[in-house]
């Protein structure tokens, strides 16, 4: 377990962020520096509509891919343009097939967590992240 140094709340090892102030747990700050201009959302009635650092929902981006998937909008929500592309020419060229493979990948979104979904599509600096 890992211990936030600003708000001294507990996290999982495996977690990037706090998930009450936000601060970023992979690298050491000293008490007192200033918060991030993006924290994650205090509400947790709803988990789809958090937020974090990088101002990404994940309830929209899985809407995105279940929806507008062949078009590639997911991609281009979070930022990955090289694969919004490159599903764009996957639409074309298995003649819409794979919408099927975005609204698994939609679905996927929906169950992970906050924080699976930040390291995998968000902070991941690959340019095309499927599963």
């Amino acid at each position: 377990m890992k211990q936030c140094p600003r708000c001294q709340q507990f996290a999982d090892d495996y977690s990037s962020f706090c998930s009450r102030c936000g601060q970023d747990l992979r690298t050491e700050t000293r008490p007192g520096t200033p918060p991030p201009i993006h924290t994650y959302t205090d509400r947790t009635d709803n988990p789809f509509d958090a937020y974090g650092p990088e101002g990404k929902c994940r309830g929209v981006a899985a809407l995105f891919a279940i929806l507008l998937g062949s078009l590639g909008i997911q991609y281009f929500y979070l930022g990955k343009t090289t694969a919004g592309i490159l599903s764009i020419v996957l639409s074309l060229v298995t003649c819409g097939i794979w919408q099927v493979i975005t609204i698994i990948q939609g679905i996927m979104m929906f169950s992970m967590t906050n924080e699976q979904f930040y390291e995998k599509y968000v902070m991941n600096p690959a340019t095309f992240p499927l599963f």
